[in-house]
């Protein structure tokens, strides 16, 4: 990809979301008319996703030096209680920046393909059901705002080359600083809000941040860059989450 500035990234996640904008405001309009949810907030959930990444790195520390790169997401979702989740997921990420200062000596810029495996608890911040207090409707509320943490690893390869040109293009590779593909730990921190559409589906935009154990996704050390810090990238896509439905013998009880 060309370079990009910060306004791409709005533009991909308002992209990704406007094949559901009619759904959402549908399902919105008529929620208060809405059949009662038949399925707890319980057990398992099917997720897959998309978006786009942005790395932070020693050579690019801002949105301006980044080639914005695709990510896919599969996983799964077991929720204990309509506040808390554990999930577990494997992303494909790709990664790419030119050099932020065109007057460096290092004339470099990379990409990395990435393999990130994860564990995370999902805390959401309202309760999934409608109502308030001591009372609980059971009526699906049509938004809910979540928050994740988790742990897991990463199998990455990165390539550098001139930073005036593409990989595809480049008729030059820098050689790796270290044995590559490599393994490092990764700390995903992110939120969302998951959009209710019915017992079976819901979609739920989600913004992340990626802490990683490694300075090689950029192919450059610390010895050469002088980084203090460890290379970082971000991730925002469009997750939809599908549940395997099982009525409920209280809920669906005849009053």
């Amino acid at each position: 990809m060309n370079r990009k500035s910060y306004s791409l990234l709005i533009f991909f996640s308002i992209l990704l979301l406007n094949p559901w904008r009619d759904v959402l405001a549908q399902q919105y309009r008529y929620k208060a008319n809405s059949k009662s949810s038949l399925v707890l907030e319980r057990g398992w959930v099917i997720l897959v996703g998309g978006g786009v990444a942005a790395v932070r790195s020693d050579i690019c520390g801002s949105w301006g030096c980044n080639d914005f790169g695709p990510n896919v997401s599969v996983g799964g979702l077991y929720k204990f209680s309509p506040y808390f989740g554990v999930s577990g997921t494997i992303d494909y990420v790709k990664l790419g920046a030119v050099e932020k200062n065109p007057e460096a000596p290092l004339n470099v810029a990379f990409e990395s393909e990435v393999i990130e495996v994860a564990a995370s608890a999902v805390i959401n911040l309202m309760d999934s059901y409608a109502g308030s207090g001591n009372y609980r409707a059971k009526r699906k509320r049509f938004a809910v705002p979540y928050f994740r943490i988790g742990l897991g690893a990463v199998y990455y390869t990165p390539t550098s080359f001139p930073r005036d040109r593409s990989l595809d293009d480049s008729q030059v590779t820098y050689d790796p600083e270290r044995n590559y593909p490599a393994i490092a730990a990764v700390l995903p921190v992110g939120g969302g809000i998951r959009f209710y559409i019915n017992d079976e589906f819901s979609i739920a935009p989600e913004l992340s941040y990626r802490v990683t154990s490694t300075d090689y996704l950029d192919n450059i050390g610390p010895v050469l860059a002088n980084g203090a810090r460890k290379d970082e990238y971000a991730v925002v896509s469009v997750k939809l989450q599908y549940t395997p439905v099982l009525k409920n013998k209280i809920f669906s009880k005849k009053q």
